[in-house]
């Protein structure tokens, strides 16, 4: 019996052995790495040469706001279709396809003289970014097929957004400084140009049982997604609308007709079969819940930063790295801990740690700064990093190989999701807050129309009411209780999160 299992053993390293991935893949982790960091730093500083395009472009107020949202609003609808497109022509062919259509729209970007033409460029950027994710994250499933390495080249892909975050924001200033807000865009192609000489190394991967794509399912899925996320986020700017409530309906009943066809279709845009498999169903709504309810907190907590703390902008910026750059170090200590301990606690641990962030920011908030408050969110941001890099690692292991694509796809719909509806929802609970409270302290003898626009919005309040230290201080005190109010959701969100892991879903990482 010792013979046998001494055998049984040797067999098994020898297996797991031949598994480990080679010095290619490492380089071919390396461009996707950078993929992956191209589009996070191009999300964060598009938000700072915004001022240096309304001045060039003079765009209207619309125009500006589609400048801004219409990329992220196609790369989550076009996410589904590209996910299955990459399992039939090709996730290599598919990835270099949308590097150098990303490469190219962001030189014309460069270039733009009209606000229409860079609306076109962004849109163009938007369906090109759609096909990176899906085609990044699922190549990893061909080119790590050991279980530690595969957790490690995750860990790795997912650390460049947070690389990405934390580096757009001073690389941009710089870039802002010297060579005006095309450079923002020009940074992305010599970027392209080494994703696209490194790209020979990466494994091609086709599902070849898989038929022509369905063109009536691509229209309901992207016309679902688009108007959905149109809707949502539009409320988030600019506060409840017919308009926008109408898109949101017309997106879920479009939604509806999407997956009717899906049950009936013999290959199907997206297999439904997926949502049977538990981990898979817990990734996606485990990803989607930790971003629910912190994106809209960092959205807030960066403006409190500036308008209660009283931080630059250009000092918020750096400050805002530290949590950033701990949000990575989450990430990547990820594979470490689920070596000793099962994937599910690990996720609790963050968890843990990342409501404790929370909760010290609500109970320090009126009386902390600026370090005090960056303890917090460094704590929140390290914490969430293992939760997020264990579900994407649970997410596309969990499918048959020929899904990975579409799983990958799924991801970034419920990320796309999570982040949006935060801020229309948890962002504008902060604001709705934020106007209750200063609606009943407004000082005697403030005139109307400073009033009014410190109910508007809280940056603009501060700056009209410098002359009245009482409203000030009113302005600065709301903000604060409502900040207080999203990080308490935020914290109750993580520990419910952490509660349901605990007590439904111990089995992830356990079950094959």
């Amino acid at each position: 019996m010792s013979n046998t299992n001494d055998n049984q053993n040797r067999s098994n390293a020898h297996i797991d052995e031949a598994q480990r991935a080679t010095w290619r893949e490492w380089i071919g982790l390396g461009a996707l790495t950078l993929a992956v960091f191209m589009l996070s730093t191009d999300m964060t500083v598009l938000f700072l040469a915004t001022p240096s395009i309304a001045a060039d472009l003079e765009p209207s107020s619309t125009q500006m706001l589609w400048i801004i949202h219409v990329g992220e609003l196609l790369a989550v609808g076009f996410a589904l279709t590209m996910g299955r497109l990459g399992d039939n022509i090709g996730r290599r062919r598919l990835l270099v396809i949308g590097v150098t259509v990303y490469g190219a729209a962001s030189f014309i970007a460069t270039i733009s003289t009209e606000p229409w033409m860079l609306i076109a460029t962004r849109a163009l950027l938007g369906v090109a970014a759609a096909t990176v994710m899906p085609s990044t994250m699922s190549l990893l499933r061909n080119m790590f097929f050991n279980p530690k390495q595969f957790s490690v080249a995750i860990a790795i892909n997912l650390s460049a957004f947070s690389a990405g975050m934390a580096l757009g924001p001073p690389m941009g200033g710089l870039l802002l400084d010297y060579f005006g807000w095309g450079a923002v865009f020009l940074i992305n192609v010599p970027i392209a140009i080494v994703l696209l000489v490194i790209s020979p190394l990466l494994p091609e991967y086709r599902n070849k049982d898989s038929k022509r794509l369905d063109f009536i399912s691509v229209l309901l899925s992207s016309f679902a997604l688009i108007t959905l996320i149109f809707g949502l986020q539009e409320m988030a700017n600019a506060g409840f609308n017919m308009l926008y409530a109408g898109s949101v309906v017309i997106g879920i009943g479009v939604g509806v007709l999407f997956i009717r066809r899906q049950l009936k279709a013999e290959d199907p845009l997206l297999d439904l079969s997926m949502f049977r498999i538990r981990k898979f169903n817990f990734s996606l709504i485990a990803l989607m819940i930790i971003l629910l309810v912190t994106t809209g907190a960092d959205m807030l907590f960066a403006q409190h930063l500036q308008a209660v703390v009283g931080l630059t902008p250009t000092e918020a910026g750096l400050l805002l790295i530290i949590p950033a750059l701990l949000s990575m170090a989450g990430t990547l200590i990820s594979p470490v801990l689920t070596r000793w301990i099962r994937p599910a606690y690990a996720m609790v641990a963050g968890l843990l740690t990342a409501s404790a962030g929370a909760l010290f920011i609500m109970l320090t908030v009126h009386d902390a700064g600026a370090l005090l408050l960056i303890i917090g969110a460094s704590l929140l941001a390290f914490g969430v990093g293992p939760a997020m890099t264990i579900t994407g690692e649970q997410l596309i292991s969990s499918v048959p190989q020929e899904r990975a694509g579409s799983a990958s796809a799924m991801s970034d719909v419920s990320s796309g999701f999570g982040s949006v509806v935060s801020i229309a929802f948890i962002g504008s609970l902060g604001m709705l807050v934020y106007r209750w409270v200063l609606m009943n302290s407004i000082p005697a003898g403030v005139p109307a129309e400073i009033a009014d626009s410190a109910m508007e919005n809280v940056g603009s309040a501060v700056a009209v009411s410098e002359r009245f230290p009482e409203m000030l201080q009113a302005i600065q005190s709301s903000f604060t209780i409502a900040l207080q109010t999203v990080y308490g959701i935020t914290a109750i969100g993580l520990i419910v999160l952490m509660v349901t892991i605990v007590w439904k879903f111990r089995f992830i990482g356990k079950e094959k």
